[in-house]
This record gives structure tokens, C-alpha cells and sequence, in this order.
């Protein structure tokens, strides 16, 4: 193996806040270019970007190549190459670098001859020349602009005072057990196993076979952690953000109760403020993951595994700071859903007026023009009243030239209160004065834009700004998009496109619901592969993480809220605490239940949108599923909640429609109820003329890995072609069940519906798709129309084993819990053919830092997880250093991976404690 390297002391765009003055932010960075390995006719290397500048958030880094090298594989960023020219664009888990921190990428390359190093990078269109300099103002923008009526602010503090986001995931400790007293902060916990975030009460949870994950544990745990507060921290303000945690969730900070959050798919906040104390502090979470009568989702085809299976994060602010989600960026010039106005009950809470006509709308999308507002909801924590307004500049993601600034009016905002500024670009009249030459967002070009938020303020609550100060700079990604669900069919950008997809559940093999960002990336990744333009988030809200992903990558996203049921109508258990507890009716059938269990289904709903709401991937809401899984005495108040979260969608967001899945019995199908009707199994066949309409599930094909090579239409398969789908009149398309197996309470035939299993690798049914592609390219716009090969086995028996990273596994990965890699084992001949030779197969981690799920080791048992002479699943570390792991199977040579692991949050020469993620030990 040859390794060269090469460092280069380079110059960054100022990508941190933009203030008003002339003089910009300080940067500069180091690029080190390695070249790992080399083989004939190709090579491998790593690339670290290390920020020695003020903090950054977007990047994308650009070298030429002078031998003919092309980059043919990439993880941890996304890239495009034009002839030498590449060009590494960040993904969501790593667009922002703190000061001294890094980003890291590798990749393969295939090359003709000689592979010499790069010797010149740009970042973000700078050329990277060296050493740390003050980068020039941005470029005037090339379109007109409005003019800000409020004054321009002074300089914004230091970093010292700037808004802060801390990765929360490392060093916490779990005991899957009730615990009394396990709130305060002197108990001892010396007892409890070391664990890091994602983190589920299972592990290792597997699927296969006859297994269908059942077996979840229900009941409580606990997880503490300490703090350390810095005294910069006087003054400012701390909250705890949790992405999920299932399902109810009570906090402490030293002993006082933060607060109590219930349902299990979405992000909260607790102010930690008051309690907090320079030093040492101790959180304490209690999680529960029991079955509540009043609490949604009462039931589902999945499982319900408890923990804190999402990112924790501390937000640290000023007293005045955008609020939690706080920004809600829209395109007017390009926005008109094409209500049904026939009927006052088929609108409510959208005043239809607010659109362009369908006329101004085309010509706006001809000439790729717009406006953009931002509505951004302000809190002023201070005890006295405060001036304030949102300075907001819209940019290209990755990109310093501002393309436009535009400020709210000033709003005299009273202590301990908020309120919402809104900030207008232009009118829709004023086309001269729109964004022009937009990049529209599509699945074939997934442009991302950013709008950077700056709060200015003064204190003298006159209504007046002179010479203010910039108390918050917040970052929102957005794009522009028309998105149209009409009764023949859905509309992208003006242009009718066909809806190619899959379902989605959130799990994956061995680590339950505890999925990292880059698990869910290559989830995505694997869809669009296989020549799908649309997913369906089945059946909740899905990780913040998953829709960052489908913008980056070009997946429109149907997001489902939590009003689920399934076929166990009329059922009310008594609770014992085991999974058949969630076997249950969707909807309460006890009244005292019911009031309470519909505000939850409503702040679900809530949630959902303020979290996903600037997303362009998304292009309609849901309110749930097959909710006619109910028993007939409660039908009418399931129909009648479904409406009413129709219409509080509207009100949170009127530029999408609300759509439910699963409509084909009870009249759920009407405009009465919802706004689009998804469609699953045999309501394929059912002709919607009245409505906007899909099919939401088709297929239901069980099967374990290889499976049939064949689609597996099912009710949408055309009689005189299997091969082929045929959708009723005006339908907007179709998405399979599933696109992965999945844990379930049902039956275990319910677990194996994927056309990838729950380990991430694909069954022949993913290879059908990915090979027939160009059926369906013209119609759904895709990105990648190319077909490619099925791959296969052959029969034989194998003399050796490989273990080797995944599709879209990298080899380098971060501690922060956000990044983790695929590894597989594939049993092969002499030769090195793959053979279908299935054997179990015992992962050790045999020197370094990380864990497989449970622990350091894992066994691949046949029928469960091992078919076809191959088994997957995934590694993650949260300490720096080298890793060997080591493939054991009776009979055949040990087969070896190294895997890096880099410290992205300043943990230092900090060690892997004893016992770090050993599951046996939980309790």
C-alpha cells in the first residue's frame, strides 16, 4: 500500500453571521489530502478539512485533478465531478465546523496511470491560499434587491456570546430499570453501564427469519450524565433539545424538574437556565416506553422499543434568540396548492387570495423568479421590554454572495414574551424586484438555498432602532420549489411527475430505532438508486436528519403524523407491560380518554410541521394511517379528529396540502376529511375523480434475502404485463410496501415486506427496480435514469470471507454519535466469487474503541440474519482512535476491517470506559 499526503494552510469565505459593517469574520483552514491506498487502476483516499477560523456552516470544497483520476465512491459528503473539476458539497451531520474543529470525507477514485496529489483546493469558491485572513465583503448581488427601512445594526458580539449548538450524545449512563431517587444529583450511579446516544432499550434487536421483534422491552429507564458549565454560560440562556425519545419523558437538571414531555416521534425543549450552576451539574432523563391509553399511537404495524434513540443537543443564547424551530421561510411567487374552493368545509383556515394565479405562478416558474418570506418567532427571556427586528440575507447553500436582504418592521417586544416578525422580499407584483435565475429544487437538481436571520435590538422599547446590536444569528436551509397535488395528478415545479417510491420505517438492524444521520443518508441513497423519486415516512414523524436527506438528494417526502391504527378494531387492553399491550384500536374506546389522546395526535401534528416545515423535499403532510381500523361506535370521532388536523395543518402551514393513508374504506376518501387520498393495498383499483389522490401502499411481498427477482405490483399491476404497473385515471403515482423489513407487533411475516432487509442489504426485488429504472425515468424526473446489473450469488462453498464497508459505508468515521459505517461479511470461493454458502459468523471488536449492538462482538445467526452467504450490520464509536475488527466463522481464515474514528467535539485523549454499550448489563 502506498499513502502520500499533502497539507495545505488554506482561506475560507466567510460563512459565519454576516453583520452590516465592512469588516467580515476572520477564517482560514487546513486540507490534508491523503491517498490510502492504491490498486491498479484505482485508489482510495481521505480528506480532512480542520477549521482554524470563526465557525462555519455550509461548505463545499473544489480541486482539480491532472492525470485523468476519477472519484467513483464518497461518504461523508456529496459529489459531482465535470470533466477534472470535483466539487465535495457537506451532508447535514457535518455542514458546520466550530473553530479548531473538522470535517472529514473519503472516497475512491479509479485513474488511467499516475495519480499525483492535488495541489490547489477553493472552499466555498475562495481560492485556498493560506494562512488566516479578513475575506472581502460579499458580492454585490446581480439581481435587485429591496432596501431595508430599519437601520443598519453595529457589529454583533463576540463568539463568546454566540449562539451555540452542543452535541449532547457521549457520556451519559443507563439502567434499563425504575430507579428511585435516580433524579438527584447525589446518587450514586458508579453501577450503571456507560452508554452513548442514539440509544434503545434493545440491543442487539434483530429481524428474519421467523423473528419479528416482539421481544422489545417495555417499561422504564434511566440514563444521567454530568455538565460542566463554563462561566461565559451568566447571563445567557440553556435549553436541552431532544430529537426523540419514546415515549414519555421526564427531565431533571441538580434535582428540579425541567419538565415532561409525551409522544415518542418528536423533537422538545426544557429551559435549563434557572437550574444550571457554574461547574459541575447532573441531568437526570426517565424514559417510558408503556403503552397509554391517551397517548398516539395507540397501535401500528411496527414496534415500540423505548430510550433516547435520537440526538440531544444544549442550545445556548442570548436572552433574545430565535425560537426553537423558530423560522418559517416560504416562496410566495411560486406557491399555490390549488385549493378546492367548491365548498367552504374543503379550505378552512386558508384564505385563498394569498396566492399567485395559476397564470402568474407558470410565468414565475418560466422565468425561475421569486420572493421569500420569513416569518421568525422571537423570545426575549430578559425581565425588561426590548426594540427588535429580523435582518434576514438569502444566499446559494455553500455560497457568500448574498442574493437578497430584506428586514421585518421594528416590533417593541415585552419582557418574558414573543412574537413573530415577518419579513417580506418583495410583493408578487414586483417581479422586477424577485430572486432571479433560481436554481428550482428537483430530484434531478436538488438545489438547497439558505436565509441567515440576524435579530437586532436596542433597549430603549421606543420603537425605534438607531444603533442596535445582534443578539442572534439563526440558519435556515430552504428552496425553491412548486409543489401541486391536483385531482390528475401531482405537479413539480409546473411540469406533472410521476410519484416513484417506497415506505419507510425508521429501524435497522441491531440497533433498533436508534439510527445514526449517516444510517439514514444511506437509506435514502439506496432508494434513489434503485430509480425512486418519492418516499412515504411511514407512519410518524421521521429524524430531523432523514429529511436533510432527501433535500440533499433529491426524494420528495410524503411526512406522516401519528393518528395510526391497524387490524385490531375495538380492542382497550388492561396493561401488563408487554408488547401486546400496542395491540390495540387505533382510537380510544373509552371516553375519558379521548380528549386527551386527540391534543396529543394534535401536538404530534404540530411538532411535525414546525420541525420539517422549510423543507422542499417536502411536499405534503399527513395526518396518519388506515385509520377505518377502528371499531364502528368510534369511527365518526376518528373520521371527524382527522378533519380537524386537516384544518390546523392549514392553519400552521397553508402552502401544503394534508393528506391521510390508508383512506379505501369508511368515506375516509373525501374532501370533507382530508385533502389527498393515499390509497394502500386494493384501494389501488379504486378511481378517484373528485380528489388528488395516490397510492400510498402497494406490493406487501414477504420474502427473506434474495427473494424473487420481480416488482411485485400487486393490486397496481397491469393484467397484460407483470412486469408493469397501471395506475386508475388521475392517480399521482405509487409507493411500495416496504422499502426495508422492519420490526413489528404483528405477525412475522408483517417484518419481511422490505425490498432491502433490516440490515441494509438488498433483496433481488431492489435490484429489479434498479435495473428497470428507465421504465419510469421520462415521468418521474429522476436524477440517475442509468439501469444497472442485478448482482448475485452463485452456488458453491466458501474457502474465505471478506468483511469490507457497505454501500456508502466510509472507513472514517466522527465519536459524536451522528456518523456511524456498514460492514459485510460475504462468503466467497476460491476465486473470491460470492457464493451463497450461509454460515454464522461472530463480529469481535478486537483492539480500539466502538461497538456493535449489545456490545463488542456480534453473531450473524442463519435464518435470521444471514442469507444467501452474506450478513450486515453497523459499527459506531464515540472515542478517537483505530479499530480492528475481526470476522470469525468455524472452518474459514479470520477476516479483518479498520475503521477511524476522529474527535469532532474537542473530547481529547479521552478513553473507552469499561463495559461502554455492554447490553447485558442494563438490567
Amino acid at each position: 500500500m502506498k499513502i502520500r499526503s499533502l497539507v495545505l494552510a488554506a482561506v475560507l469565505a466567510g460563512t459565519g453571521g454576516l453583520v452590516a459593517t465592512a469588516a467580515q469574520a476572520a477564517a482560514g483552514c487546513r486540507v490534508d489530502y491523503t491517498v490510502t491506498s492504491s490498486w491498479p487502476g484505482g485508489f482510495g483516499a481521505a480528506v480532512t478539512v480542520t477549521n482554524l477560523g470563526d465557525p462555519i456552516d455550509g461548505w463545499r470544497l473544489s480541486w482539480s485533478y491532472a492525470a485523468g483520476q476519477t472519484v467513483t465512491q464518497l461518504w461523508n459528503g456529496t459529489v459531482s465531478q465535470s470533466g477534472a473539476q470535483v466539487t465535495v458539497t457537506n451532508v447535514s451531520y457535518n455542514a458546520t465546523i466550530p473553530t479548531g474543529g473538522n470535517a472529514a470525507f473519503g472516497f475512491n477514485g479509479s485513474t488511467p496511470g499516475s495519480n499525483p496529489v492535488p495541489t490547489a483546493f477553493t472552499l466555498n469558491g475562495t481560492v485556498c491560499t493560506g494562512g488566516v485572513a479578513t475575506p472581502t465583503p460579499p458580492e454585490t448581488p446581480a439581481t435587485p434587491t429591496p432596501t431595508p427601512t430599519t437601520p443598519s445594526p453595529t457589529a454583533p458580539p463576540d463568539g463568546s456570546v454566540a449562539r451555540e449548538k452542543i452535541n449532547l450524545n457521549r457520556s451519559w449512563r443507563f439502567i434499563r430499570a425504575d430507579v428511585s431517587g435516580a433524579q438527584n444529583p447525589d446518587f450514586n450511579d458508579s453501577t450503571w453501564v456507560p452508554v452513548a446516544l442514539p440509544h434503545d432499550f434493545d440491543a442487539p434487536y434483530d429481524v428474519g427469519g421467523t423473528t419479528n421483534g416482539q421481544s422489545f422491552h417495555v417499561g422504564v429507564g434511566w440514563y444521567r450524565r454530568h455538565l460542566t458549565v463554563p462561566t461565559s454560560w451568566s447571563g445567557r440562556r440553556v435549553e436541552i433539545e431532544f430529537e426523540g425519545s419514546f415515549s414519555v419523558t421526564d427531565v431533571w437538571v441538580n434535582g428540579t424538574r425541567a419538565g415532561t414531555h409525551r409522544g415518542g416521534f418528536t423533537g422538545f425543549t426544557f429551559d435549563l437556565t434557572n437550574a444550571l450552576r457554574t461547574g459541575d451539574n447532573v441531568l437526570a432523563v426517565r424514559v417510558d416506553n408503556g403503552w397509554r391509553a391517551d397517548l398516539a399511537p395507540r397501535t401500528g404495524d411496527h414496534q415500540f422499543s423505548g430510550g433516547i434513540y435520537r440526538d440531544v443537543f444544549l442550545n445556548v443564547t442570548n436572552n433574545v434568540h430565535v425560537a426553537w424551530y423558530g423560522t418559517f421561510v416560504t416562496t410566495p411567487a411560486l406557491t399555490n396548492p390549488t385549493w378546492d374552493t367548491s365548498n367552504a368545509a374543503y379550505y378552512r383556515n386558508i384564505d385563498p387570495s394569498q396566492y399567485p394565479s395559476e397564470t402568474d405562478l407558470r410565468a414565475n416558474l418560466a422565468a425561475r423568479r421569486s420572493n421569500v418570506r420569513v416569518q421568525t418567532e422571537v423570545r426575549n427571556d430578559n425581565a425588561s421590554p426590548i426594540d427588535v427586528y429580523a435582518r434576514q440575507e438569502v444566499r446559494r447553500q455553500g455560497s457568500n454572495t448574498v442574493l437578497a436582504t430584506f428586514s421585518s418592521p421594528v416590533r417593541t417586544l415585552g419582557g418574558a414574551a414573543s412574537t413573530t416578525l415577518d419579513a417580506l422580499s418583495g410583493s408578487l407584483s414586483n417581479t422586477a424586484g424577485m430572486i432571479q435565475a433560481l436554481d428550482l429544487w428537483a430530484p434531478n437538481n436538488p438545489a438547497l438555498y439558505t436565509v441567515t436571520t440576524s435579530l437586532v435590538t436596542d433597549t430603549t422599547a421606543d420603537g425605534v432602532i438607531g444603533s442596535g446590536t445582534i443578539t442572534d444569528t439563526y440558519r435556515t436551509t430552504f428552496g425553491f420549489r412548486s409543489a401541486q397535488w391536483k385531482v390528475d395528478g401531482f405537479y413539480l415545479n409546473g411540469t406533472k411527475t410521476l410519484l416513484f417510491g417506497a415506505n419507510d420505517h425508521q429501524d435497522h438492524g441491531g440497533w433498533s430505532n436508534a439510527v445514526t444521520d449517516s444510517g439514514f443518508d444511506r437509506d435514502v441513497r439506496y432508494l434513489r438508486e434503485a430509480g425512486m423519486n418519492f418516499v412515504r415516512g411511514s407512519h410518524y414523524p421521521h429524524d430531523p436528519s432523514f429529511a436533510d436527506a432527501t433535500d440533499r438528494l433529491g426524494l420528495m417526502l410524503w411526512s406522516e403524523s401519528t393518528f395510526w391504527a391497524t387490524a385490531t378494531a375495538g380492542r382497550e387492553p388492561t396493561p401488563t407491560g408487554r408488547y401486546s399491550d400496542y395491540l390495540a384500536d387505533g382510537y380510544p374506546q373509552k371516553t375519558t380518554d379521548q380528549a386527551t389522546f386527540e391534543q396529543s395526535a394534535m401536538d404530534g401534528l404540530r411538532d411535525m410541521i414546525r420541525v420539517n416545515r422549510n423543507h422542499p423535499s417536502i411536499i405534503n403532510w399527513s395526518m396518519g394511517n388506515e385509520v377505518f381500523f377502528t371499531a364502528s361506535g368510534t369511527l365518526s370521532k376518528a373520521k371527524a379528529l382527522v378533519s380537524r388536523m386537516r384544518d390546523y395543518s392549514h392553519q400552521l402551514d397553508p402552502t401544503r396540502k394534508a393528506g391521510m393513508g390508508g383512506v379505501q374504506r369508511s368515506a375516509l376518501d373525501q374532501l370533507s376529511v382530508c385533502d389527498i387520498a393515499g390509497y394502500n393495498g386494493d384501494g389501488g383499483k379504486i378511481t378517484n375523480t373528485w380528489m388528488p389522490n395516490v397510492v400510498s401502499e402497494y406490493g406487501s411481498y414477504t420474502s427473506d434475502r434474495p427473494g424473487t427477482y420481480d416488482p411485485t405490483y400487486g393490486d397496481v399491476k397491469d393484467p397484460t404485463d407483470g412486469t408493469r404497473f397501471k395506475l386508475t385515471t388521475g392517480s399521482a403515482g405509487l409507493a411500495i410496501w416496504a422499502g426495508f423489513d422492519h420490526g413489528t407487533i404483528m405477525d412475522a411475516s408483517f417484518a419481511r415486506m422490505g425490498m432491502i432487509d433490516f440490515y441494509r442489504l438488498p433483496k433481488n426485488q431492489w435490484y429489479w427496480y434498479r435495473a428497470n429504472k428507465a421504465r419510469w425515468s421520462s415521468s418521474a424526473n429522476l436524477a440517475d435514469p442509468t439501469p444497472a446489473a442485478r448482482e448475485q450469488s452463485t452456488s458453491g462453498t466458501a474457502t474465505r470471507m471478506t468483511l469490507e464497508p457497505g454501500r456508502y459505508a466510509p472507513t472514517t468515521i466522527t465519536n459524536d454519535g451522528t456518523t456511524d459505517t456498514q460492514l459485510v461479511v460475504t462468503m466467497r470461493n476460491a476465486a473470491g466469487t460470492w457464493v451463497n454458502n450461509t454460515r454464522a459468523v461472530t463480529l469481535t471488536v478486537t483492539s480500539g474503541p466502538g461497538i456493535l449492538p449489545g456490545g463488542k462482538s456480534y453473531t450473524f445467526t442463519p435464518g435470521t440474519q444471514t442469507f444467501d452467504g452474506k450478513a450486515a450490520i453497523e459499527f459506531r464509536s464515540y472515542y478517537a482512535g483505530t479499530t480492528t475488527i475481526t470476522a470469525r466463522s468455524a472452518g474459514l481464515p479470520d477476516a479483518t476491517i479498520t475503521i477511524t474514528t476522529t474527535d469532532t467535539v474537542g473530547a481529547g485523549g479521552e478513553t473507552e470506559p469499561a463495559n461502554f454499550g455492554n447490553a447485558a448489563l442494563w438490567g
